[in-house]
């Protein structure tokens, strides 16, 4: 098939950006988990790929001395996945009370909560469109992330 001019010249500058900024070399996306790998050990953080119980990629990672996942969604045959949610849950003595998980959530944005079904906190953070996300941008998510969950940490007493 033959490519019309316009075509041509679009790629041809398209090759050219990506060659002058090196985006396509530092891009993250979530239908490839191992630049999501690449991204957070360069960062200095372990990061590691398993799979869930459906089959799709998920990552092991942590940071403030917690242990957290990162799971891969809108996923076509467990690849080609576009979002990311990282999620941590916590167990705690005695629960948490509602009114503390809202107060946590109206000041923030970045790491919201939730009381899971034994009223244990679970911090998480949902990114849509993981596709092609430069890796400055991914960089910030991660650390925003980080940043939130150190707060949570201290803000339960964990």
């Amino acid at each position: 098939m033959r490519k019309s001019f316009p075509t041509l010249v679009a790629a041809a500058l398209c090759t050219a950006l990506t060659a002058q900024t090196g985006v396509a070399a530092t891009a993250v996306s979530a239908a490839h988990p191992e630049s999501i790998i690449d991204a957070i050990q360069d960062m200095g953080y372990k990061a590691e790929l398993a799979t869930d119980r459906y089959g799709d990629p998920m990552i092991h990672s942590a940071a403030s001395g917690v242990n957290f996942v990162i799971n891969f969604y809108n996923c076509e045959n467990n690849t080609d996945c576009s979002d990311l949610h990282f999620v941590v849950s916590f167990d705690l003595l005695n629960g948490i009370e509602l009114y503390s998980l809202n107060s946590w959530n109206e000041e923030r944005l970045i790491g919201m909560s939730y009381a899971d079904s034994e009223g244990d906190p679970v911090l998480q953070h949902y990114v849509a469109s993981v596709d092609g996300m430069s890796r400055s941008n991914f960089v910030a998510t991660y650390s925003q992330w980080t940043e939130s969950l150190a707060d949570f940490t201290d803000y339960i007493d964990w």
